[in-house]
């Protein structure tokens, strides 16, 4: 069996969908044998993950979109070239005419350009909207990371539930401890002070920040100005009545991106990480936060439940009041927080991407024997 993977993803410019093909495929390359898997468009090897550019040099990046988009727009026969001499083309959705001679399969992380489409660019709903109805009538196999995309991809997209596999990501084995030169590091580049709250993610409305800012905004001012509120993570898109909120709140700071490799000190050194998402297909922030072993306040829709289980506390997105006196609890009483960061990090164990990388194997042959 040969496997084409669409890494297309790898040549742009992302954080969560992109590392999560990465990790996967540092883990899936080494373990796919006695298979053999080729990265679609024609990349032949997997340098350094880099969130803020493509993974590959400036030649290889423009060959490979100009692949997929003279494929898209012009419909040149460069997928099909491609796929010569495999069996299944694991697809993501920047490739709208896939071949048709092999057996397909994809990875969804999630519906949100249709359930929620204002919170997503006019690009980001073409896209996927083209997927569902070109595409995901076609495969023969897809992978959710959670069962809340399952029963979405069932219910707004007509998915047969009988394809659908899910299969959790993993959490980088870094995040489980920061070493002390990433502390000190990490602490004199972002200034980071002694105590403080976490958001990590994009600055867009899926994030459900304007809220977020409310419920803090309820804290009393000695609790706020004891813990500050840092948002770490690129601007994002619609954004501007999150601005507006950010200018009348207090004791907030915009960090911005951090680097990777400074990412599990900025866990592991805040009090409480607040993550009470609109939707989120898995929610990596709020893994690797549990991994570093801090309390974590998520929202109780979509998969975090899944994902944070007992060993946080689930709170309504759209109850800001309801978050702020999460928030509290956890702050006056460093003792309680304390023992969830143990249990979320204890919790975290469960999710390793050599996991993800065997069951991702398994759900390739099973696809090729039509199960």
């Amino acid at each position: 069996m040969k496997v084409l993977y669409d890494a297309t993803p790898l040549l742009m410019r992302s954080a969560g969908v992109k590392n999560y093909h990465y990790a996967l495929l540092r883990w899936l390359i080494p373990s796919i044998w006695p298979y053999e898997l080729e990265l679609f468009p024609w990349l032949r090897d997997l340098p350094a993950n880099e969130n803020e550019r493509s993974n590959y040099s400036v030649l290889k990046t423009y060959a490979g979109l100009g692949a997929v988009l003279t494929s898209n727009y012009l419909g040149l026969p460069f997928a099909r070239m491609a796929c010569r001499g495999a069996n299944l083309f694991h697809l993501t959705h920047h490739l709208w005419h896939p071949p048709t001679s092999l057996r397909l399969s994809s990875m969804v992380h999630d519906p949100t350009p249709l359930t929620l489409p204002e919170c997503h660019t006019e690009s980001n709903i073409r896209y996927f909207e083209r997927f569902v109805e070109n595409t995901l009538p076609k495969l023969d196999g897809i992978i959710t990371p959670s069962y809340a995309v399952k029963r979405d991809l069932v219910r707004y997209c007509g998915a047969s539930e009988q394809r659908i596999t899910v299969i959790p990501h993993g959490v980088d084995e870094d995040f489980f401890e920061a070493t002390p030169a990433q502390r000190e590091v990490a602490r004199q580049t972002y200034d980071l002070p002694d105590r403080y709250v976490l958001f990590v993610g994009s600055v867009e409305p899926r994030k459900n920040l304007v809220r977020l800012l409310e419920a803090y905004d309820m804290l009393p001012e000695k609790l706020r100005a004891q813990y500050p509120l840092l948002l770490v993570g690129p601007p994002g898109w619609n954004n501007e009545e999150i601005q507006k909120r950010l200018a009348k709140t207090r004791h907030v700071r915009v960090v911005g991106f951090v680097r990777r490799e400074l990412l599990p000190a900025v866990y592991e050194s805040c009090s409480l990480f607040a993550f009470p998402s609109l939707y989120e297909g898995f929610g990596m922030p709020a893994l690797e936060a549990m991994a570093a072993g801090a309390p974590v306040m998520a929202s109780k829709r979509s998969a975090l439940p899944e994902v944070v289980g007992d060993s946080g506390l689930l709170v309504h997105p759209k109850k800001p009041e309801e978050m702020a006196e999460a928030m509290r609890s956890l702050l006056e009483d460093p003792h309680t927080a304390a023992l969830m960061g143990g249990q979320a990090r204890q919790r975290a164990r469960q999710f390793t991407w050599e996991r993800c990388a065997l069951e991702t194997k398994k759900f390739f042959e099973e696809t090729m024997e039509g199960l």
